[in-house]
């Protein structure tokens, strides 16, 4: 199977669109950019379990195109004639053929994520170091942002057989709100659109109402980080100061090796710093 491996670029001010009876799962969005593209032939050894994943009716029985599509949040597959892709292979200047894929292909809902497909579409991330802001929402007068950056995941994406031995690019969302709920579990490995859907899930999660109990998150952090410093500065009359929490939370040491990290806007800072040298 041949295959193309396609320079990530951002899509920014791109939106998302959910389903009516849950506004946590998103359903398509306005922009995609092509992730990968290649021909699956009809003398792969592994054709028939290629083709396994698309519905009897239209299975194809010959050599055919293939391309995932994909945003911050959503991927689609598309399949069509392989001379669109031989000549996008051929062409030096990857000129993507947008107008052909509508015209001569079908869109599907997601990559595929059987055995034979995980070794054959290429592993990725959202940023091209894996380190940069994926999406934020405006949330109460704060943020939640979901980003990319250097740790230990969690969880493990469906992309990779193994475990990884050292920090990795992994995916998680901070809110500015309350700084503290993504935490641990939240620290998704980041390597196929999956990943970040899933780390968007839980920040739209997040903002459900009720879900962030920002003041009162806050207040506790404050009264944390208030007794940490009595005890170890001896600074007992900051004890009822608001602000310290978020404060901390600014500068929050990065720990990359640690598998207890948690996010902070820390993390977002040095996320942003990346997107901004992407650019």
């Amino acid at each position: 199977m041949l295959m193309l491996n396609i320079t990530p670029t951002d899509l920014p001010g791109n939106t998302h669109e959910t389903a009516g009876a849950n506004p946590v799962r998103v359903t398509r969005s306005a922009l995609y950019r092509l992730s990968w593209a290649g021909l699956v032939e009809a003398s792969d050894p592994s054709f028939a379990d290629l083709t396994s994943v698309f519905p009897a009716e239209c299975r194809p029985g010959f050599t055919f195109g293939v391309a995932g599509l994909e945003s911050q949040e959503h991927s689609i597959l598309w399949t069509g004639p392989a001379d669109i892709i031989t000549r996008f292979r051929d062409d030096p200047r990857h000129v993507v053929p947008w107008d052909d894929f509508h015209a001569r292909g079908i869109y599907g809902h997601q990559w595929p994520n059987t055995g034979p497909w995980l070794g054959l579409i290429p592993a990725g991330t959202w940023n091209p170091d894996g380190q940069g802001i994926v999406t934020e929402h405006d949330f109460g007068g704060a943020r939640v942002i979901v980003y990319e950056t250097l740790g230990r995941p969690a969880v493990l994406s469906s992309a990779t057989a193994t475990a990884p031995e050292g920090p990795v690019p992994v995916v998680t969302y901070h809110c500015t709100r309350c700084h503290s709920e993504a935490s641990a579990s939240d620290r998704i490995m980041s390597a196929n659109p999956d990943d970040r859907r899933l780390a968007g899930h839980r920040a739209r999660q997040h903002m459900r109402p009720g879900a962030c109990r920002g003041a009162e998150v806050t207040a506790r952090g404050d009264r944390m980080v208030a007794a940490v410093e009595e005890h170890v500065w001896g600074t007992a009359g900051r004890r009822e100061q608001a602000g310290l929490y978020a404060a901390w939370c600014q500068d929050h040491e990065l720990r990359p090796e640690d598998f207890s990290s948690a996010s902070s806007c820390a993390e977002v800072r040095a996320a942003r710093t990346h997107t901004a040298r992407h650019g």
